[in-house]
């Protein structure tokens, strides 16, 4: 037997086995990719929740405002910029995008008695958050969807903060 030479099933099983490492591998980035998925889905979510909160409270804000009459606002660009004053009145620095969509594509819940008094996402995923919210997002435990998601705020109706 010469030295320095493979046998023909030496090279046999270096190559099962190098398949075998990038098999692992492959599936080793398949749930990496998994992982960084639903973690960015996480990461909406949370904005959703932040954003969504922004509204209600700068809705809240606008209603009962001193001066303003209790009226809900009839666009969401009045949040940003209150036309029921001389001087600027800003109940929100910007619209926000739906973090979701990343559109400005809202769904606007209707006041009774005309404007605006929520809104919700239009997106249908189904969350990976259905418990532990917060007492004001309480409501949103064992949604089916994000659009169920409601951010509102009802005058006289004992909102929570």
């Amino acid at each position: 037997m010469a030295t320095g030479r493979y046998l023909p099933h030496q090279a046999g099983m270096a190559y099962l086995w190098l398949m075998g490492v990038l098999l692992v591998m492959g599936l080793m980035m398949g749930k990496a990719v998994d992982i960084s998925a639903t973690q960015a889905e996480r990461q909406r979510e949370a904005d959703l929740l932040y954003i969504g909160n922004l509204y209600r409270q700068a809705i809240q804000h606008y209603v009962e405002t001193k001066g303003g009459g209790n009226r809900y606002p009839s666009k969401l660009e009045d949040l940003v910029s209150d036309p029921r004053f001389p001087n600027t009145v800003r109940h929100l620095r910007q619209i926000y995008p739906d973090p979701e969509t990343g559109q400005r594509d809202w769904s606007l819940i209707g006041a009774p008695g005309g404007g605006i008094m929520g809104v919700r996402s239009v997106s249908t995923r189904k969350p990976h958050k259905i418990d532990g919210f917060s007492e004001a997002d309480a409501d949103f435990t064992n949604k089916q969807s994000l659009a169920e998601w409601v951010f509102v705020y009802q005058a006289g109706a004992g909102n929570r903060p």
